[in-house]
């Protein structure tokens, strides 16, 4: 853990760490621990695991993949394991899968006993790029998106670059996004890097050095944010770029519409309309262009569903945690590489939804 920051885990990257687990648990100073995961991940990675954390004793929880399992009732749950293998706070738990896994075995080792030690193991690339950092946690509402929370760092980040081979192309482009995200805020080298990869049609062919390249850079840019405001006093909510509205369009889908990345690929293009309707894309106007081209790239929706109402999504939004007295807040690029946080209309982000509407039934649907 950085003393400076104590939010930025020491973060390690390399091919075969699951094989090393348990030397690397050991050398923390534990001899036990309890795996979180779902049925996807376990399926793929929980042989190779068990046996590198052998002769550790380890308890495993598995858990329905997807978004619908960030819930109380979810945590809830695992409690009643926890209670049941007695486990006490020098027992660490251990996040093996993406976001949703992060998240919530996160907020668990928050809050079980006041707080248990907690290690990353990330397999996704939205997890590995973004979600693992910053030690953000929590579960989602009925009414939104990680409305419930704590912040809850993990002891360390290992992840290793074989679980990548695994992941299906939705997830690579999911994780694409996020990565878009951050070129958007402070990379334009980064977003040329994606654009190169996005002619690739198959993540699987990838080179590992590629790979490599693209999870540094990408959670170095979102490592260096933290670094400099650890608890999203300030620069930290750039990061929020498309979450406003993709988390509200996730809510209105009841989070099986869309993924995440849709979700948040949607609300760039939204930003950016939003940049450009204000007149702050002059000197980047070809950056909308671009970010759909990468979107496209990726097999990703570039238009909202003709169903999608308005007051659904327009009730998410108002639920959003980044509102200031009852006003919206969006963050909009300015340019490549620069955001600024914007207080909006609701009536000028409405008039962007009907613009990502207009094209409803074209071969952009992705």
């Amino acid at each position: 853990m950085n003393p400076a920051c104590p939010e930025l885990s020491p973060f390690l990257l390399e091919a075969g760490l699951l094989d090393r687990a348990g030397a690397l648990l050991s050398r923390e100073g534990f001899g036990r621990c309890v795996l979180l995961t779902d049925q996807n991940v376990a399926q793929a990675w929980r042989p190779t695991l068990q046996a590198g954390l052998s002769p550790l004793r380890q308890d495993w929880i598995v858990l329905p993949a997807g978004e619908e399992s960030k819930t109380l009732d979810r945590v809830r749950e695992v409690y009643g394991r926890l209670l049941g293998l007695e486990v006490d706070r020098q027992t660490p738990i251990l996040a093996l899968g993406g976001g949703v896994v992060g998240d919530l075995a996160g907020f668990v080792a928050a809050t079980w006993l006041r707080g248990v030690p907690f290690f990353q193991l990330p397999t996704t690339l939205v997890a590995m790029i973004d979600s693992a950092h910053g030690g953000k946690t929590g579960v989602d509402l009925p009414e939104g998106k990680n409305l419930v929370g704590a912040w809850h760092p993990a002891r360390a980040i290992w992840a290793d670059l074989r679980t990548l081979r695994t992941l299906p192309r939705r997830e690579w482009a999911g994780g694409m996004v996020e990565a878009l995200k951050v070129a958007l805020l402070a990379s334009g080298d980064l977003l040329a890097h994606l654009e190169i990869l996005g002619q690739a049609p198959d993540p699987g062919l990838f080179p590992e050095p590629a790979i490599r390249e693209l999870v540094l850079r990408a959670a170095g840019i979102k490592r260096a944010i933290v670094g400099r405001d650890p608890r999203e006093s300030g620069e930290r909510a750039l990061l929020n770029l498309g979450h406003t509205l993709g988390h509200a369009l996730e809510s209105a889908g009841g989070y099986r519409g869309f993924t995440h990345g849709e979700a948040v690929g949607l609300g760039l293009l939204a930003a950016l309309r939003l940049s450009g309707n204000r007149g702050l894309l002059a000197e980047a106007s070809d950056l909308p262009g671009r970010v759909e081209a990468l979107l496209a790239a990726w097999d990703l929706p570039r238009v909202l569903p003709g169903s999608l109402r308005w007051e659904v999504v327009a009730a998410g939004l108002r639920r959003d945690k980044k509102r200031r007295a009852g006003r919206l807040v969006f963050v909009l690029p300015v340019g490549l590489g620069r955001a600024e946080i914007l207080e909006v209309e609701e009536a000028e982000v409405r008039q962007v939804f009907e613009e990502l509407r207009a094209s409803e039934g074209s071969l952009e649907l992705g």
